[in-house]
């Protein structure tokens, strides 16, 4: 059996349950036994601090944790605004994209030749463009078709083309966007950019009037 001194010595880390197992076993039966080691034990037991928070420990503690919690909170509300602002851009981006914003006429914009099977060949040279617009109605006694192209964000961004349409057995077409069906005799063609829902069903004065800017790109 162990002597009281080296007890003694090691009463300190069995208070702190850092001794052996064996020396463990050792102290209990030593302090078993012997009533001055015992009392020794119990004295160091009764001193040894129980861990605790102060009043201002604890205080800052919570203080601690309610910042974190709050910039926790913080950080995901930042989080999830920048991803509905993201959203929110992407679909009023992607809608953007599609807007058609007429063309407006500039010198040598469309070009037009009569071809020998009667077919009016008509040249867009203003770039790539998103789609065109066309109807035909008669004018100071001619049959004339009116036509204006539109573009896009979307349409700005592909590689330019130069757009070919044609005027031929009653149909204006480009064979991509669009077909338009007009007269089969057609004496002019016109560049207009207007409202092409309203503009055939206006009485003629009125219709002629609303074409009167109108440019001339071909005539028989």
């Amino acid at each position: 059996m162990m002597k009281c001194e080296i007890i003694h010595d090691l009463l300190p880390l069995y208070c702190d349950g850092l001794c052996s197992e064996a020396s463990k076993q050792e102290i209990e039966a030593h302090v078993v036994q012997c009533e001055k080691c015992r009392a020794c034990l119990a004295e160091m037991k009764e001193e040894t601090p129980v861990p605790s928070l102060s009043q201002e420990s604890e205080t800052e503690a919570r203080v601690l944790q309610g910042v974190k919690k709050k910039f926790s909170r913080g950080c995901r509300r930042a989080v999830l605004i920048a991803v509905a602002v993201m959203l929110i851009f992407s679909i009023v981006l992607a809608g953007a994209a599609d807007v058609p914003q007429p063309v407006s006429y500039t010198d040598g914009l469309v070009t037009a030749e009569l071809a020998v099977d009667e077919v009016i060949d008509l040249y867009y040279h203003g770039g790539s463009y998103d789609s065109f617009h066309g109807f035909s109605r008669e004018v100071d006694g001619r049959n004339a078709v009116f036509l204006y192209f539109d573009r896009t964000l979307r349409s700005d961004v592909m590689p330019d083309r130069e757009g070919h349409l044609c005027i031929g057995n009653g149909l204006l077409t480009d064979f991509e966007t669009a077909t338009y069906q007009v007269d089969r005799q057609v004496d002019a063609v016109y560049y207009l950019v207007g409202d092409y829902l309203q503009l055939p069903g206006l009485a003629q004065a009125e219709f002629e009037q609303a074409v009167a800017d109108a440019v001339l790109l071909w005539e028989r």
